[in-house]
């Protein structure tokens, strides 16, 4: 072979790497910027930086009413990191969420769909046909246009798409979220969308540019680092107390061992709205002791350091009233608070502040955390009750049931 015909031969191999690499960054940059088209109209797109929330929704649904404020308070918290779609998911036995959807399509496709959207979750006791039609007219809408557009079932078949969308991603009820393809269930509080998105905007999840992922898991119990469809433990799980806090009668028949975070926005919903009936009922009557032992996030940048610092307040006998403080001041978790809370709770401050300077229990919270892991905790809040496992911030009922179960053992 010439040298001629060897040079001609490297270029073209040259040439042909150039193409190569040119389709591969074509196809990275096309996958990392992805382009979704929602009922609203708007295109959604999903960037290094953006985070895509999507809404599986039914108009007739009550929590999705009482969701729509929450949404609302994204979006204003979040402002241009954050983009919703919304898609209509109306469930069979809501006999107007169908045609309620379809109207606010039609809606739509004169600029109002959110205007529109708004109404119906402010009328959900009045969505029939005739009450449709009367707030396209309030809203100043060519009402002969709209009439027509609803009469004419011409957006059933889109009404139709995204149900089958959203039950081939696992959607099973309303609403149902998938923030950057994380799912969350259910009309939860702001502080739920909020650990999510945080964790999301720190770098804590993963970012995929899709506004949907792959098929979802079963959803879970509301908690902090619980996923959908995670393997947790089943039968009695033999759990120890160790030498953590108690609460209650040390010889009550009922025992109930609580893994938690003092910055997860969950445990504190379970102390603020269900510890109460729990003590009330149980705690208090000398029926169950309540065990809290520590299982800190790594997301969580003051989960670690808070538990410390209980530990500290546990060694002068205000274990309790520590915990009390940090979860009713829980946006406000620093060590100089921990030191100032210490001493509004007439702790010794030297005595504390060195326990908390030296990270004396540090180990002890670590101890915590490990045991639950040996136990199968995914997340908190995570709770044994004489070895039955409950996952996330269960309502009340939940801890009824298990709790009478035991007793009438």
């Amino acid at each position: 072979m010439s040298k001629k015909q060897k040079s001609r031969n490297w270029t073209l191999y040259l040439v042909a790497i150039l193409l190569v690499i040119s389709v591969v960054n074509y196809f990275q940059l096309t996958s990392i910027v992805t382009q979704v088209e929602g009922p609203t109209g708007a295109i959604v797109t999903g960037g290094a930086d953006k985070i895509i929330i999507v809404e599986f929704s039914d108009f007739e649904c009550p929590f999705c009413g009482r969701a729509a404020p929450t949404v609302k308070q994204v979006l204003a918290t979040y402002g241009d990191k954050v983009e919703l779609v919304y898609k209509h998911f109306p469930l069979s036995f809501h006999p107007n969420a169908q045609k309620a959807a379809e109207a606010s399509e039609c809606a739509k496709d004169q600029g109002k769909f959110q205007e529109y959207h708004d109404i119906l979750f402010q009328n959900q006791q009045a969505l029939g046909v005739d009450n449709l039609k009367r707030y396209a007219d309030d809203l100043g809408l060519n009402t002969d246009t709209f009439n027509d557009c609803l009469n004419s079932d011409e957006k059933a078949d889109l009404v139709k798409a995204d149900f089958q969308e959203g039950s081939s991603k696992g959607v099973t009820g309303t609403p149902t979220f998938f923030i950057n393809g994380e799912q969350l269930v259910g009309a939860q509080p702001f502080e739920a969308f909020k650990e999510i998105i945080d964790r999301q905007l720190g770098g804590g999840g993963t970012l995929t540019g899709a506004a949907v992922a792959a098929p979802a898991p079963a959803p879970s119990a509301a908690g902090c680092g619980i996923q959908a469809g995670a393997q947790e433990p089943t039968g009695l799980v033999d759990v120890s107390v160790d030498d953590d806090p108690v609460k209650g009668d040390a010889n009550a028949k009922v025992t109930i061992i609580e893994f938690s975070d003092f910055q997860c926005p969950f445990c504190k919903r379970f102390y603020t709205q269900t510890l109460p009936q729990i003590q009330k009922e149980y705690i208090d009557t000398g029926k169950a002791k309540l065990v809290y032992r520590d299982y800190p996030l790594s997301f969580h940048p003051e989960a670690q350091k808070s538990a410390e610092a209980a530990e500290c307040a546990d060694d002068q006998g205000k274990f309790w009233e520590f915990h009390d403080k940090i979860f009713d001041n829980q946006v406000s978790l620093s060590n100089a608070n921990y030191k100032a809370w210490a001493q509004e709770l007439g702790l010794d401050t030297v005595q504390f502040n060195d326990c908390l300077d030296s990270g004396k229990h540090a180990s002890e919270v670590q101890k915590d955390f490990q045991d639950g892991q040996a136990a199968g905790v995914k997340g908190t809040p995570s709770f044994f009750i004489n070895g039955v496992y409950v996952r996330g911030a269960q309502p009340w009922e939940v801890f009824k049931d298990i709790i009478d179960a035991e007793l009438a053992k």
